[in-house]
């Protein structure tokens, strides 16, 4: 493909561009220079780094497909964030490292899904993270630095004690670590559902959920640390590398064969970055795909009617990352009273909450978040209750209701917790 598209070219304005793409001249990196401010000493290492993977990059035809996909330009602000110009000021050498648009991305993968040359944005957008992280210069958010910090002292985002993080499954007689768990299954809990007080309700209504299907399984309690996804995204590849060590060796110790995650965001980055190359020895699945099973199979009864109306907002690393879309719809459909209604964008074109690639643990000013967009649509629908699949999506979504009286009405609610209603 690329050896069709690329030609030789000849100079132009003084630039050896030695290349035309359809036509068009393409500066390679060594020709930067002459463009380059020579005192960006961060530009300069991330044009040698981007030479790595130069064609992925060099390939955009600045169609601007991706601007028009990503949730951020829909926002009713000035941002200056667009994939597209990302990409084009990239390849001019022209990032600003002291600013605040390389943490403006969420890893949502909208502008991948619709990009006609797969241009790997989201890669390149941890690869420039990593820099800033890695040489401790440009701007990183105080935020994200106190997380980053808190993952690599705790193993966990929040400063929590590890030795209280299955403090939340004590008031369930169900939960106690079992040696004989000989069907190697494990529910990952994640860091949300452990240490927050309404992620917490969450990780009980999938424990108590296993226990009345009679499925037998373990978790890891204290042994458990953060999966390490945001700190992925966010550039730190050393911490991550840590953390991931530290679960994986966990996993091998208790003869786990099975891992279903409560969090998307678990289940995304243990598929592509745990067991890329094991995929024999581990299963690895978002708990929605086991409760689904559980509900088809009858392992799980529905005895009482929720005479409510739903709407279901889709969780970027179950839709757009991993393409399931219909599982959640199919449960709350087989739950009876209930009346689902989608909102205008759903889906693989849902709209990102704005919790991914870090995003959960910086501070937004109002006009700035996403879950505003998301919210307004869930109003449009009339639905009683805004239901969802993700922790963390859960909670960018329920504090923007608390703080913004327009969404008062709305009830948001996981998945889990509307099931376990019914039973």
């Amino acid at each position: 493909m690329v050896g069709q598209d690329y030609k030789k070219g000849e100079s132009e304005a003084g630039l050896d561009y030695g290349w035309r793409f359809q036509g068009k001249p393409v500066l390679l990196p060594e020709d930067r220079s002459a463009i380059v401010d020579g005192s960006s000493h961060l530009m300069q290492m991330a044009l040698t780094e981007m030479s790595k993977e130069y064609f992925s990059v060099e390939r955009c035809l600045q169609c601007g497909m991706c601007t028009e996909a990503c949730p951020n330009t829909m926002l009713n602000t000035n941002s200056r964030f667009s994939p597209r110009k990302f990409i084009q000021e990239l390849r001019l050498g022209l990032i600003d490292f002291s600013g605040e648009d390389l943490w403006f991305c969420t890893n949502c993968g909208s502008c991948v899904s619709v990009c006609p040359y797969e241009i790997p944005f989201i890669d390149v957008m941890k690869d420039l993270r990593n820099l800033v992280i890695e040489q401790g210069a440009g701007y990183l958010p105080q935020s994200l630095k106190s997380a980053i910090s808190s993952c690599r002292r705790y193993q966990n985002p929040w400063m929590e004690d590890p030795n209280k993080r299955a403090d939340w499954s004590k008031t369930l007689n169900i939960l106690t670590l079992k040696k004989d768990n000989t069907d190697g299954v494990l529910l990952f809990v994640g860091c949300l559902p452990s240490y927050d007080e309404r992620g917490k309700k969450i990780a009980k209504a999938a424990t108590l959920l296993l226990d009345k299907a009679g499925i037998n399984f373990d978790f890891l309690g204290e042994k458990e640390v953060c999966c390490g996804d945001g700190i992925l995204r966010s550039g730190d590849y050393r911490t991550f590398e840590k953390l991931k060590k530290i679960n994986t060796e966990s996993f091998e110790k208790r003869g786990i064969k099975k891992v279903y995650t409560i969090s998307p965001h678990c289940f995304d980055v243990m598929k592509n970055h745990y067991f890329e190359k094991n995929e024999d020895k581990f299963l690895v699945a978002p708990f929605i795909l086991l409760l689904y099973e559980m509900l088809t199979e009858g392992r799980l009864k529905i005895n009482k009617p929720i005479n409510k109306i739903v709407t279901f907002h889709d969780p970027c690393f179950l839709s757009k990352h991993n393409h399931i879309v219909s599982e959640p719809r199919e449960i709350l459909k087989s739950l009876p009273g209930i009346e689902l209604r989608e909102m205008e964008h759903h889906s693989v074109k849902s709209i990102c909450c704005g919790g991914g690639g870090g995003g959960i643990w910086l501070d937004r000013k109002k006009g700035e978040r996403l879950t505003e967009i998301r919210l307004e649509e869930t109003l449009s629908t009339k639905a009683d209750i805004l239901v969802t699949a993700c922790p963390l999506c859960l909670s960018m979504l329920e504090d923007t209701v608390k703080n913004d009286n327009r969404f008062e009405p709305i009830e948001v609610m996981d998945i889990c917790e509307l099931v376990l209603e019914g039973i």
